[in-house]
């Protein structure tokens, strides 16, 4: 901003012409191209354009963000020390849109122009603390055209010439309003360059805040217990907000006291300290607590006039800022995260939205892993439950059998003459039957609980799968017959192999348990035959079938396709079934239609895999 003289007219000297004219708009829009959009930059070129063209004074004000005020972006004058006086005057009073010859043009739109500036007149325009600048320096001629741009005003630029140069005329005004429209432009380009580079920041801050937010659910998605839960949000809740240090503090049960369930970035003095907290305790991590706020602490100074004792420990710790975010969850507060900052922080209404949504997710993964790890426990109570019901079942059923086994020697060695003999007979072979059902249940009871634990062992053995078929349609053609159907073997073998015996019997007996109980009476098929590089086992009955959107779930854990008083059974054969298949490396299937039968199919590898 130096007095520069190159190129302007000589005093007295007429005015350029027409082609001077464009020479001049031409040389200032290249200055303007140049200026790389920078504001200062753009106004600073106007301004000693306008001076090398025109002089003597110029200045170009901008209307400030309040809308208020005007400020004077810059000032440039032939004479150094004549520039001197303006800018001091500009610094000592600031106009306002109104005041003066600026703020005329400013508030109308309309340019000024005193080709022959009358004392008078400037001085009961100017304000009174511009009057030393006339004193001093003295206008002798005055234009004032205002920087209209797309829809606003965004200033004005006002040009005097000093007494003794000549006066302004009707085609420098005209000049300089074409150099306003061109200044205008240039600021228009400015500010939209501006407001694209704040919008583009404003993106990226979006970005960027949600890729911590999308960090931060992945990882709590991934967290099944509260313990899991806590670290996350120590480690990348805590990062994620750009803390240097975090705990998270949970209630005990008799919520009396916080505790620290996880940590980042603390001292151990600190930890010691605060490892566990009163709820009533006059600090911002119990207070959040109690009333379930979010409090925020922008500096040391604002969390010192809060909480002067513990002032010292912030200084200490080295952090400038702070923030106590309870996480709410049902009108119940679960929890507060105490987060620290090693600077003073704004806490701007995006930064807590973002903080705000990282707590209530946290709070949501804390409140469904104590769902699941609560579920869990009741899972695990009722499978020991039913583990020890079995084996105590086991006890007196084995007595059971054994007295009927030998009640039935008994009766095979009576005369068969006797009346009773017969009727005796049909009674201890219907009590066998019932004592071996319920010897099924408690197995089946058993293995939910082997398999729900992951107990189950498998006793891999090479046998040939044809003659374990023969023996389940020896062993079932009797019950087959007692419900009123007939039973159909297809096996082509041998089909040598290597499975457990005892899980592929306990698949196929239940696969044959429930074609008598659904086959309605009707003929059953048992198939075994190799297929390509597997073997498959099918049991196909002619019952009352099942539909499709329940051939799914039937395979899961007390799932029944049909209501529990027409049917006995826990509903955990099938899923047994499908656990034991699978540990073998095959797999289960069905195909059936209401009313049309079933066929339950077995696909197995001739290895099982171990």
């Amino acid at each position: 901003m130096g007095n520069s003289t190159g190129g302007a007219p000589a005093r007295g000297a007429p005015p350029p012409q027409a082609a001077e004219y464009l020479r001049i708009l031409v040389t200032l829009s290249r200055r303007l191209a140049e200026s790389a959009l920078d504001l200062d930059v753009v106004l600073d070129a106007v301004a000693g354009h306008v001076v090398e063209a025109l002089g003597d004074g110029c200045a170009v004000f901008l209307i400030a963000q309040n809308g208020v005020w005007l400020e004077a972006v810059t000032i440039r004058h032939r004479e150094p020390a004549h520039r001197a006086v303006m800018e001091e005057i500009n610094r000592i009073r600031k106009l306002r849109v109104g005041e003066g010859f600026a703020g005329k043009v400013i508030g109308t739109g309309e340019p000024i122009a005193l080709f022959h500036a009358d004392p008078a007149t400037l001085r009961s325009t100017v304000v009174p603390e511009f009057i030393p600048y006339l004193e001093r320096v003295g206008v002798s001629s005055l234009l004032v055209v205002p920087l209209a741009g797309k829809g606003r005003v965004h200033g004005a630029l006002w040009l005097s010439r000093d007494p003794g140069s000549p006066p302004y005329t009707e085609m420098d005004l005209e000049l300089v309003e074409a150099i306003a429209d061109c200044a205008s432009l240039a600021l228009d380009s400015t500010v939209l360059h501006a407001q694209y580079n704040a919008d583009r920041q404003r993106l990226a801050a979006s970005a960027a805040r949600t890729a911590k937010l999308q960090e931060v659910t992945a990882a709590l998605s991934g967290a099944a217990t509260p313990e899991e839960v806590a670290d996350v949000v120590a480690r990348i809740a805590v990062g994620s907000m750009g803390g240097v240090a975090g705990s998270l503090m949970l209630p005990n049960e008799a919520r009396s006291h916080l505790e620290i369930a996880s940590h980042v970035g603390h001292a151990s003095y600190l930890l010691k300290r605060f490892q566990m907290l009163s709820v009533i305790a006059h600090n911002p991590v119990a207070r959040a607590f109690r009333e379930g706020t979010d409090f925020y602490f922008e500096d040391l100074e604002r969390y010192g006039l809060a909480y002067p004792t513990l002032r010292d420990v912030a200084v200490t710790a080295g952090y400038e800022a702070a923030a106590a975010l309870p996480l709410r969850m049902h009108g119940e507060v679960l929890g507060v995260l105490w987060v620290r900052f090693a600077t003073r922080r704004e806490f701007d209404a995006d930064e807590r939205k973002l903080m705000s949504t990282m707590v209530a997710q946290a709070a949501q993964a804390l409140e469904r892993s104590r769902l699941y790890t609560r579920a869990r426990k009741t899972v695990a109570l009722r499978d020991e439950f039913l583990s020890v019901a079995a084996h105590e079942l086991r006890t007196p059923l084995a007595a059971m059998k054994l007295q009927i086994q030998s009640l039935q020697r008994e009766l095979d060695r009576l005369p068969p003459d006797e009346e009773r003999t017969p009727r005796l007979h049909s009674k201890a072979a219907l009590v066998d039957r019932q004592i071996r059902r319920l010897e099924q249940l408690v197995t089946d009871l058993l293995d939910l609980s082997r398999l729900t634990s992951g107990k189950l062992q498998l006793r891999i053995e090479e046998f040939d799968l044809v003659e374990l078929v023969h023996e389940i349609r020896d062993r079932m053609t009797e019950e087959v017959a007692r419900a009123g159907g007939r039973l159909t073997l297809h096996a082509v073998g041998p089909l040598r192999g290597q499975w457990d015996r005892a899980r592929l019997d306990q698949v196929l007996s239940n696969l044959m348990s429930n074609a008598i109980k659904y086959g309605g009476g009707r003929p059953i098929t048992l198939t075994a035959m190799a297929e390509g590089s597997e073997v498959r086992l099918a049991v196909h009955d002619q019952g009352i079938g099942i539909s499709q959107e329940d051939q799914a779930r039937i395979f899961e854990r007390f799932e029944r396709a049909v209501p529990g008083r027409n049917y006995s059974g826990f509903g955990v054969g099938l899923w047994i079934c499908k656990q034991s298949v699978e540990a073998l490396g095959g797999i289960i299937r069905v195909q059936s239609q209401p009313g049309q039968g079933s066929t339950f199919e077995v696909l197995l590898p001739y290895k099982a895999r171990t």
